[in-house]
């Protein structure tokens, strides 16, 4: 018996104490993903939660219970820990969904922590998602234990799968998910990549005619979808271009790392809010780096919606923007986060695959 539930059954009072905390769980929920709307779903009209005793409540102080929705990295695991010690005793923590429990897809990455490994908890709701009723199935285990001091699982195998695990001599390790390779199918494109969008050739024509000299290749690569490679010297000539051509903002920066070739691949996504012919356009400029050695003019002065892209790739790659005068400075990552944890300078965990058979 843990010391929430044995403060509980101690004392002269442990009556009152046990009735007036199992029928008064308030949880503050800790949504890092899309499990918040289970959670949501679990206390709407339809499933009702709150009839059992259990209300959602926002600050820590006042709460006896948290739901952990989602998946917990390092910088979250603080805010785990910080709201749990805030809590008055007695308190329990419940986690949903897949990526609370183990990391769901994510579980080999650098910034995974269970939370369990940093505060103790009571139940856990699996599934992807989890529905409403497994997590009410958690508050009534945990109201259960309340009044009576005992843990329970709310499912049982049956008696023959009971049966057959005690005969084995080794404990069983519980295996990873098997993931099955499908074949590819062939897929045959008929039709040249242009001629699917019927303007992709006028607006590649337009593009071209901006950035003139500056542009190494214009691609129309979609619906409403071009790139465009400029060398890196011409980079910051071809964006004041296409600013001034009311490619007003930045919607994404991203960089691809190519180990073997030494390199990365920057790319700047770029749109317009002002000028109607290029709203829903979406022109992808890009240039390669030295790997090695990797530095990059910042293009804050042209799109200023482009800092916190460029400060996010500094911490996740490395790569100096300069001009930018965040490089250097911690932004993103929590202090214990490898260096740079998104260059391929090392090998991630694997899955285990099945390949599949032909027929």
């Amino acid at each position: 018996m843990d010391e929430m539930i044995e403060f509980l059954h101690d004392g002269p009072l442990s009556p009152i104490k046990k009735w007036g905390t199992k029928w008064s769980i308030w949880p503050t929920h800790l949504v890092t993903a899309c499990c918040g709307v289970e959670l949501a779903h679990a206390f709407a009209s339809g499933y009702d939660g709150e009839r059992l005793g259990v209300l959602n409540f926002g600050m820590a102080r006042q709460t006896n219970c948290i739901v952990v929705e989602g998946a917990i990295t390092r910088k979250m695991a603080r805010i785990l820990k910080m709201t749990y010690e805030q809590m008055p005793d007695p308190k329990f923590v419940i986690v949903m969904g897949v990526c609370g429990i183990k990391g769901g897809l994510f579980w080999n990455g650098y910034h995974m922590v269970k939370p369990f490994e940093v505060v103790p908890v009571k139940y856990f709701a699996p599934g992807c998602p989890p529905t409403p009723e497994s997590l009410l199935r958690c508050f009534r285990a945990l109201q259960d234990e309340i009044v009576t001091g005992e843990a329970k699982n709310t499912i049982a195998y049956p008696k023959i799968r009971r049966k057959k695990e005690e005969k084995r001599k080794k404990p069983k390790k519980i295996p990873p998910t098997p993931k099955y390779v499908a074949l590819n199918p062939s897929v045959v494109v008929d039709v040249p990549r242009d001629r699917k969008w019927d303007y992709g050739t006028e607006y590649r024509g337009k593009i071209a005619e901006i950035l003139g000299e500056l542009a190494e290749r214009v691609t129309v690569t979609g619906i409403y979808r071009i790139h465009v490679r400029v060398r890196l010297e011409n980079f910051v000539e071809a964006a004041r271009k296409l600013r001034d051509s009311g490619f007003d903002h930045v919607k994404s920066v991203n960089i691809i790392d190519i180990p073997k070739n030494r390199k990365f691949i920057v790319e700047y996504q770029v749109s317009s809010y002002l000028r109607p012919e290029f709203v829903r356009l979406i022109l992808t400029i890009f240039t390669e780096i030295d790997r090695e050695e990797a530095s990059f003019p910042s293009l804050i002065d042209v799109w200023p919606s482009a800092d916190y892209l460029e400060r996010e790739l500094h911490d996740l790659f490395g790569v100096w923007f300069e001009g930018n005068p965040w490089m250097g400075k911690p932004f993103l990552l929590a202090p214990d986060t490898p260096k740079n944890p998104l260059r391929k300078d090392f090998r991630l965990q694997e899955e285990v695959y099945i390949g599949g058979e032909k027929k």
